[in-house]
């Protein structure tokens, strides 16, 4: 090489050195940072968190600015936020998070505390890979910003995250603006969670999770206040868009519209239901205040109940107190359309005492799939008040479409519910509600229903404007009902206007100007018929009314049969009934009869695993009826075995059963499953793969798979999946006769049996909780049987028990029969 060669060279050098030094000088006062300039390698492969980090804290040292991520994907663990730093992500660039929980140090891939003027935007994608923490207890969230100011996320894709995809915990103005989330990663996959926050706006969200949707909680005393939801699209397993179930501080000023609800498009999850739970889920039931929501404008399809309301009172504690009961005032919602809600329909429930207050249903349109019976409407729900929040846990309600119960000012405007599959349940019952407006109402019922609307102890209603569907009856009031008046109504097409029991009195009722072709009160009402299942026929009309009644199909009179006492009737006829005052006439109530059918036997103990035998009773509520019986799989009639004592079954069979009653029709058949379960060492289970809500009845399911473990644990277990059940059972060795407390801790729901009778009921916490209970126990060996379903998050059972001779343990081996 020459010198003049050389001298070039070093001319050269010398000057790619001042540009680098100079890109250098310039990338450390530049608003704009390139994480490719500090080292990130976009392979996906390279951990790049000190990098990134870098970067971020390069930004701040220059006064704030923004980090650009370009196109590819870079590997990271935690990622430390700070004040005045935006994380842009250009198109086609993925921040992908670690699978090794040793790279994040605050249990979070991007994290915020105390800062201000933060966020992230542009259009790349993150991605928790969550999958990869599947059943481990430490979960990394996806974005946590805490205690922060003036927060922006928008336009990224959040997806597959460990546990919750964004957590906003104490914020004050955040902003998240058109984001799309795909969260089925693992388990709690929320979508998106505002706790103690205030002044936030959600808007153009498009997201699909496996557990809730957009959910407002409050953890602690802070109010989650101010806040806008609209113009988004939502798929949930669980809620879609709830504020609790944490409600400690509560939630106050939020506005939900221009939604829409869907199901999510995975027919498999962690949690939840295809389908979903609840559209909308507004819950107080750790203490706290909900006031002033308004709801608007939403679709809704295919959820379980479009609209769940619950006050209760499981008061969690937070920093060991806890609250007394909370409120609920002030929810308006409005223009609802939701399309084949399940059959459980929708519920706004409070608490005895502490009623839900000033609430407004107006212009909604409801289908649901329907196909309830006559029975599921004669059903009396549980209060439930200490357990946890969920559309479901009441079961199928008595009406498909709304039961309101404990309510004090609630308002339905242009209200319409209809089905798919005939409804035999009301389509609304009140109970405990009062200062009721219902306008304009209109719904389907088969004609057995009670009802259209059925109000059980119900005060201060107003009913004006409806015109109903055919139907037979309209209004059912009952259980000392008052103050009800039904004005301005087209009752033309309904056989019965009203329907009264026995503690409604005419001064109660204020009826006028309605469709029906009769002018006074007097004349609109009549006569209650109704049948027992015994056969007594008691009909009623208030006040002084004299009833007379014929029960061959004629027009009463004067002349007819007087009721004064309730009368048998067995065979099928009609009944018809008119009541009569001076020259006045009621309307004249008409019954069709069937010939009287047998109450169904009752079984008990039914559906039972058992030791060596179990004693079994059969018992019929229609007096003098024969119980007939088979074990041997063939169908029960006059020529079975026919009951005189309890039965002791000695193998697995099914009972099957039937009562009969000359001139009566029988009973409907009954059955029962047993199962033997066998004397063997250890803990034996049977595992079931499914989904439930509260814990079924496993004897009448298939399990997939049988074992044995050593002990009341899910230790030893191959399939540890979610969405699961169990039923193990163990023979406990019991040295001295006298009495033992036991103990059940469990996540979802379990329940503890001893020799068929159930000890402990642990079901449907959705929580690691703990439940004991007490039982004598004889000198011997016991039968002890445990149910337990896994729904989503942990995975948890221990079992305890304590003695007079020796202080609390976990049921271990020892305790247990072994060879």
């Amino acid at each position: 090489m020459t010198i003049k060669d050389k001298y070039t060279l070093n001319q050269t050098l010398f000057i790619i050195i001042c540009f680098l030094g100079l890109s250098m000088s310039i990338a450390q006062t530049s608003p704009y940072l390139n994480v490719l300039d500090f080292g990130a390698e976009a392979d996906g492969k390279t951990l790049n968190t000190k990098a990134i980090q870098s970067a971020i804290d390069q930004c701040h040292k220059n006064g704030g600015g923004t980090v650009e991520f370009p196109a590819g994907k870079y590997l990271t663990g935690t990622i430390v936020m700070k004040d005045n730093v935006i994380l842009n992500l250009q198109a086609g660039s993925t921040v992908l998070g670690s699978k090794n929980i040793d790279d994040y140090s605050y249990n979070s891939l991007i994290w915020a505390n105390n800062l201000k003027n933060v966020g992230i935007t542009g259009f790349g994608v993150i991605d928790g890979q969550g999958k990869s923490y599947y059943g481990k207890k430490t979960r990394p969230a996806l974005l946590q910003f805490i205690s922060c100011r003036d927060v922006i996320v928008q336009g990224v894709t959040l997806q597959h995250p460990a546990a919750w995809t964004q957590h906003y915990l104490k914020c004050d103005g955040v902003n998240i603006r058109d984001v799309k989330v795909y969260a089925h990663g693992g388990e709690n996959n929320d979508m998106l969670d505002i706790n103690q926050s205030r002044n936030v706006v959600i808007s153009g969200l498009i997201g699909d999770s496996d557990d809730d949707g957009i959910t407002l909680k409050s953890t602690g005393n802070g109010l989650v206040e101010n806040v806008i939801i609209s113009d988004c699209i939502i798929r949930s397993r669980t809620n879609a868009i709830k504020a609790g179930t944490e409600s400690y501080g509560g939630f106050r000023n939020i506005t939900i519209t221009n939604c829409t609800i869907s199901p999510s498009v995975t027919e498999h999850g962690y949690s939840g239901f295809k389908e979903g739970l609840a559209g909308i889920a507004l819950e107080i039931v750790d203490g706290g205040i909900m006031e002033n929501i308004t709801i608007s404008n939403m679709v809704i399809e295919e959820t379980t109940a479009p609209i769940f309301i619950r006050l209760g009172n499981r008061s969690r504690e937070y920093h060991n107190i806890r609250k007394p009961v909370g409120s609920i005032n002030n929810i308006n919602i409005s223009n609802i359309i939701a399309r084949n809600a399940s059959k459980t329909g929708c519920s706004i429930v409070g608490e005895i005492g502490h009623p839900i207050t000033n609430v407004s249903i107006s212009n909604v349109k409801i289908s649901f799939v329907g196909g309830g019976t006559l029975l599921d409407g004669l059903a009396e729900k549980p209060e439930l008040i200490n357990e946890y929040p969920e559309s479901v846990r009441l079961g199928i309600l008595p009406a498909y479409g709304f039961f309101v119960r404990h309510v004090e000012g609630i308002n339905f405007r242009d209200v319409a519910l209809t089905y798919n599959s005939e409804e035999h349940r009301p389509a609304m019952v009140f109970n405990d509600v009062q200062d009721l407006k219902l306008l304009n109402f209109d719904a389907k019922i088969a004609n057995d229903a009670l009802g259209q609307l059925v109000f059980q102890n119900t005060r201060n209603v107003f009913i004006n404007g409806c015109s109903p569907k055919t139907s037979n009856v309209f209004l059912r009031l009952e259980n000392n009902s008052k103050n009800i008046s039904v004005t301005g109504n087209n009752l033309s097409r309904v056989n019965i206007p009203i329907v009264l029991d026995t503690t409604i009195k005419t001064d109660d009722l204020k009826i006028s100007s309605n469709l029906t072709g009769n002018s006074t009160l007097f004349e609109f009402l009549q006569p209650n018929i109704e049948r027992d299942h015994l056969g007594i026929v008691n009909i009623y009309y208030p006040n002084n009314g004299v009833i007379y009644y014929s029960t061959d199909g004629t027009t009463p009179t004067k002349s007819s049969n007087k009721y004064s006492k309730p009368f048998k009737q067995i065979n099928s006829c009609t009944i018809k009934a008119t009541a009569f005052e001076n020259d006045k006439t009621s309307s004249t109530a008409r019954v069709e009869l069937n010939t009287l059918q047998v109450v169904s036997p009752r079984i008990y103990p039914a559906d039972q695993f058992f030791n060596k035998d179990i004693e079994v009773n059969l018992t019929s509520p229609t007096n003098g009826a024969e119980i007939y019986y088979s074990i041997d799989g063939s169908k029960p009639d006059k020529t079975s075995l026919k009951y005189k004592r309890p039965i002791t079954i000695q193998k697995s069979s099914i009972l099957r059963v039937v009562a009969v009653k000359e001139g009566y029709t029988p009973s409907k058949e009954v059955n029962s499953k047993y199962e033997s379960i066998e004397k063997l060492a250890g803990v034996q289970y049977k595992y079931f793969e499914s989904r439930w809500a509260m814990i079924p009845d496993f004897i009448n399911l298939t399990p997939s798979k049988n074992g044995v473990v050593k002990k009341f644990t899910l230790e030893g277990l191959e399939n540890r999946e979610i969405d699961f059940g169990l039923v193990m059972h163990g023979y406990l060795n019991v040295e001295r006769s006298g009495n033992y407390t036991f103990f059940v801790s469990s996540n979802d729901g379990s329940k503890l049996l001893i020799h068929h009778n159930e000890i402990i009921d642990n079901d449907g916490a959705h929580a690691t909780i703990e439940k004991s209970g007490e039982v004598y126990l004889k000198k011997g060996t016991h039968l002890i049987e445990l149910r337990y379903f896994q729904a989503a998050g942990g995975k948890e059972i221990k079992v305890s028990w304590q003695g007079q001779d020796f202080v609390r343990r976990e049921i271990s081996t020892k305790d247990l029969y072994h060879n």
